[in-house]
């Protein structure tokens, strides 16, 4: 894959999810049950800590670093209070500690304010993505894994959207 195929992938793929996001509603963006237990709001905020993780992991490399995961636990939590989100590169983390992590940390948290922070999370990521040479980005095998944080992401989460809530929130 071209890293312009990659670029062009990512902003089709938000010109179906923030529209998604709209039409479900603020009043109905709590409700569980969307995504196993997750509400809107928790599959967003869970979206936005994986983006923000792999922009900033993009980043380091971009520097000409090798970023390297977490394989302690006073390294992990180091990491988590340094970064403000789990390594979720760590062996010592599960995908469902990763997850009850970011539900307790964004649970009381305004939904305008998670949805502001992926906002800046997806443009960190792909200003990221255009930092580093596509050779770079083949090299060390990066493209599948934006297109999972993203595409696929927005892809899976969006038909759990599109199934709960079948019609946009009336407004009146």
């Amino acid at each position: 894959m071209y890293k312009s195929q990659l670029i062009v992938s990512m902003l089709h793929s938000r010109d179906e999810w923030e529209p998604l996001i709209n039409h479900v509603g603020l009043p109905r963006v709590g409700i569980g049950g969307v995504s196993g237990l997750m509400s809107v709001k928790d599959i967003v905020a869970h979206i936005m800590a994986r983006e923000q993780h792999l922009a900033d992991r993009l980043s380091v490399l971009a520097r000409g670093e090798r970023p390297r995961a977490c394989s302690t636990q006073p390294e992990l939590d180091a990491f988590t209070e340094e970064f403000g989100y789990p390594d979720f590169d760590s062996p010592l983390l599960s995908t469902e500690a990763a997850d009850e992590w970011i539900f307790q940390k964004y649970r009381n948290a305004p939904m305008n304010e998670i949805v502001a922070d992926e906002l800046h999370a997806f443009d960190s990521l792909l200003t990221a993505v255009r930092s580093i040479p596509e050779e770079r980005l083949n090299e060390l095998g990066l493209m599948p894994k934006i297109l999972d944080v993203t595409v696929e992401h927005y892809r899976a989460h969006g038909a759990d959207i599109r199934k709960r809530f079948k019609r946009p929130l009336r407004q009146f």
